[in-house]
């Protein structure tokens, strides 16, 4: 086996470290800039989500669900049809579906 250049073993020796840690250096880099990312994005959607809570607030009076109380009564719903071929509107007097 043919033996090497001792000025290349030696240069050998000593890039193999700097490449490492160089290579660390960057990795480390990223994921401290990935962290910093992840905080702004956190921070960020906890004022988003009090905003959110806030205008919830203003507009249910409440944290709760349903905009607007119900009445008793039935809903009254006007359903029309359009047919595609004569586009004559036809009026569902009885609120039932109409499928085509």
């Amino acid at each position: 086996m043919k033996q090497e250049n001792p000025a290349i073993q030696a240069f050998k020796v000593w890039i193999f470290p700097s490449l490492v840690s160089l290579l660390g250096l960057m990795i480390w880099s990223d994921v401290n800039e990935v962290k910093a990312d992840v905080k702004a994005l956190m921070a960020q959607s906890n004022i988003d989500k009090t905003r959110i809570d806030n205008l919830e607030r203003i507009i249910y009076k409440k944290t709760a669900s349903v905009p607007f109380d119900l009445p008793n009564k039935e809903l009254e719903l006007e359903s029309y049809a359009i047919l595609p071929n004569t586009r004559k509107t036809i009026k569902n007097e009885k609120h039932e579906e109409i499928l085509f």
